[in-house]
């Protein structure tokens, strides 16, 4: 499964668009746009990352082989 994030900083949009693939090519959009918004007094960067939440009991864990960020931008 590849995963994707697309921000858009123009104008101080500030957003993401998140989606899914399984083969690279064709995308899936996945829950609903995020307004990222500043924080904290002094603004250190936006942060991905990939993890676990367990929903239903406690425990769990996530396997990722690759993680990769990049400035490439891709078609939706």
């Amino acid at each position: 499964v590849y995963f994707k994030a697309q921000c858009d900083f123009t104008e101080r949009k500030d957003v993401a668009d998140f989606f899914y693939s399984l083969d690279g090519k064709s995308w899936t959009s996945i829950g609903t746009q995020l307004k990222m918004t500043y924080t904290i007094p002094h603004f250190m960067g936006y942060r991905f990352g990939l993890f676990n939440y367990a929903t239903k009991n406690v425990g769990g864990f996530a396997d990722f082989d690759f993680f990769r960020i990049g400035d490439k931008v891709s078609k939706k």
